[in-house]
C-alpha cells in the first residue's frame, strides 16, 4: 500500500487486535491474537510476543512490514502504574527498535475517539470488567486503573449476583428470582450445589463462568426482580461515580458551582452496549449528577479503532469526518473483533 501506515492496538486478555490504516483511515490490514495484559498473561514477555504478533498479521495482510509504520498507538491493558509503561517501552524499544513515534497507554483510553473524534473526553468501558480513562482539554490524563473498588462490568453483576442468591439461601437476605434462574443457567439443582460447584478445590466453576451470567442478571432485572434491579442500579451508579473522579482529575469539570459545558462520555463494552441493556439506563440516568454537561454517545467502533485514530491524531494527520468515515467504512467485520 502506497503511503505511510499508522498502527492501532487494543490488547486485553481475552484477545489483542491491531489495525493498519493510511492517513486517509482507510484500513489496509487487521490482526488479532491471545492476551497481551502484562498482568494476565502467563509471563510478561508472553503478552508483549501477542501483541507484536498482532501487529505483524495486520502489517502482513497490508503487504507491510513494521518499517511501514509511521506512527503507533498502543492501548493495553494492564498498563496501570509507570513502572508497566516503562516496561513496555523498553520491550518495544528491543523488539520494535524501527517504531517512532508511538504512544503506550492503558487500554481504557482507546474508545475516546469512538464517540469523541477530538479525544478529549470520558471513556466508559464495562465488559467483562471496567475500565474508565479521560483526556482533558489541556492533554491530561486519567485512568481508573487500581483506583476502582467497586464491583463493575459482568464480573461484577455475577459475583453480586450469586452473593445475593447464597444471602437468601440462609435467609440473610430478600428471596430473589435470581436463584431460580442462576441454578438453571448454571444446570445445578440446588444453592449449595452452586456454591459448592464455584467453590471447591478441584473441578469447579471458573471466573469465566462467573462472567457468562452476567446476561441472566440484567434479563432478570429486566423482568422485575428488585433484588437483580438493584444491583443493577448499583452499577449504573458505580460507573457513574468514577466518570465523574475521572472528569474532575483532568479538568473537563471543575467542580460544583462552576457551570456546566458539554463533556463527551462514550459508552462501549459489552455491558453497555447490549440491546436495551438496563445497566445502560441506569448510567445513564445517575450520570448528569456525576458529570454535569455531560453529552452520552455509544462508540460506533471497536476501541481498537480508536487506537488507530489516535495514531492518526498523535501523528498530526488531521482527523475529519471523511477520515472517520473511510475507516468506519474498512474497518474488518464485527466478528472479527469480538471477543
Amino acid at each position: 500500500m502506497a503511503g505511510p501506515l499508522y498502527l492501532g492496538v487494543d490488547a486485553g486478555n481475552s484477545k489483542t487486535a491491531a489495525l493498519v490504516c493510511d492517513a486517509s483511515g482507510a484500513v489496509a490490514g487487521a490482526g488479532r491474537s491471545g492476551c497481551g495484559d502484562i498482568y494476565g498473561a502467563p509471563t510478561p514477555e508472553e503478552a508483549v510476543s501477542a501483541v507484536l504478533a498482532a501487529v505483524d498479521a495486520a502489517l502482513a495482510q497490508a503487504g507491510a512490514d513494521r518499517a511501514d509504520v509511521a506512527g503507533a498507538a498502543f492501548r493495553l491493558a494492564g498498563i496501570d502504574w509507570p513502572e508497566d509503561r516503562a516496561y513496555w517501552e523498553q520491550a518495544l524499544a528491543q523488539r520494535y527498535p524501527s517504531l517512532r513515534p508511538y504512544s503506550v497507554l492503558n487500554d481504557g483510553y482507546a474508545p475516546i475517539r469512538c464517540g469523541e473524534l477530538s479525544g478529549v473526553g470520558v471513556a466508559v468501558a464495562a465488559g467483562t470488567a471496567a475500565a474508565i480513562a479521560a483526556r482533558g482539554p489541556t492533554g491530561t490524563l486519567w485512568d481508573m486503573g487500581w483506583w476502582g473498588q467497586h464491583p463493575m462490568g459482568a464480573i461484577g453483576l455475577a459475583n453480586e449476583a450469586i452473593k445475593a442468591v447464597l444471602l437468601a439461601e440462609l435467609g440473610l437476605g430478600p428471596e430473589t428470582a435470581l436463584t431460580g434462574a442462576l441454578l438453571e443457567f448454571y444446570g445445578r439443582p440446588t444453592v449449595a450445589a452452586l456454591n459448592h460447584w464455584f467453590t471447591r478445590r478441584e473441578g469447579g466453576g471458573t471466573y469465566r463462568d462467573r462472567t457468562r451470567s452476567a446476561r441472566v442478571v440484567t434479563a432478570t432485572a429486566s423482568a422485575g426482580d428488585a433484588v437483580a434491579a438493584s444491583i443493577v442500579r448499583a452499577q449504573g451508579r458505580y460507573l457513574a461515580t468514577y466518570a465523574g473522579v475521572a472528569a474532575r482529575r483532568t479538568g473537563l469539570i471543575a467542580g460544583s458551582g462552576s457551570g456546566e459545558r458539554p463533556v463527551g462520555v462514550v459508552l462501549s463494552g459489552s455491558v453497555l452496549m447490549a440491546e436495551d441493556s438496563p445497566v445502560a439506563a441506569a448510567f445513564l440516568a445517575e450520570l448528569p449528577e456525576h458529570v454535569p454537561g455531560a453529552v452520552p454517545h455509544r462508540a460506533g467502533l471497536a476501541p481498537v479503532a480508536g487506537a488507530a485514530l489516535d495514531a492518526l491524531g498523535e501523528s498530526d494527520v488531521p482527523l475529519s469526518e471523511a477520515v472517520l468515515d473511510r475507516l468506519t467504512r474498512t474497518v474488518p467485520p464485527k466478528a472479527f473483533l469480538e471477543t
